[in-house]
């Protein structure tokens, strides 16, 4: 198994742009922390197109791109919620950290149960785009289109968490030796 593969490295990089993204955002020049934002989302659609495109799909892939995905969102929003210059809500920031933890840890269950790598679910990724998406609308205090987005993006993420369950759910009944299984087909 490779692990540089061209979208790797992209993934890698968008890592790296959280770099400039805090500089602009510290220094209050938002709007050029957002193109830094811009450029991160375009390397995500980019390492996803080519590692579909290209066969360059791995576990390792399937592992580190929602991971940087999620340390981007969190460590944005985090810094937009506890900054004196911004606005981001401090429930919505405590909620993604829940649930990105909730996420993972299913995941992990699921890996260390089936020795499978989940991929991400279609709202599962429009939910992540929503909310990356009110990151930016966020730092330039576009209201109230920022909070809309955020709204959307919190429906939309409410929906993926039960779709994450249920595959959860699944993928450990599957796992699960049958004496290992209660009377009500729980966990």
């Amino acid at each position: 198994m490779r692990v540089w593969t061209v979208p790797n490295v992209l993934s890698v990089l968008r890592l790296v742009l959280l770099y400039p993204i805090f500089y602009y955002l510290i220094h209050q020049r938002p709007w050029i922390a957002v193109a830094f934002m811009f450029a991160g989302v375009m390397s995500d659609m980019l390492d996803g197109y080519i590692a579909r495109r290209f066969n360059q799909q791995s576990d390792l892939g399937r592992i580190l791109d929602p991971l940087i995905d999620k340390i981007n969102v969190i460590a944005v929003a985090g810094y937009l919620t506890l900054s004196a210059h911004y606005n981001f809500p401090l429930w919505m920031f405590i909620f993604l950290i829940l649930r990105e933890l909730i996420v993972i840890v299913g995941g992990m269950a699921v890996m260390r149960g089936q020795k499978i790598v989940m991929e991400s679910t279609v709202p599962g990724k429009r939910s992540a785009f929503f909310t990356g998406l009110s990151l930016p609308l966020y730092a330039v205090n576009l209201q109230p289109w920022a909070l809309i987005v955020l709204l959307f993006g919190l429906i939309l993420t409410i929906y993926s968490t039960s779709i994450y369950y249920q595959r959860y759910r699944k993928h450990l009944r599957q796992a699960a030796p049958a004496g290992n299984i209660d009377q009500e087909g729980a966990l």
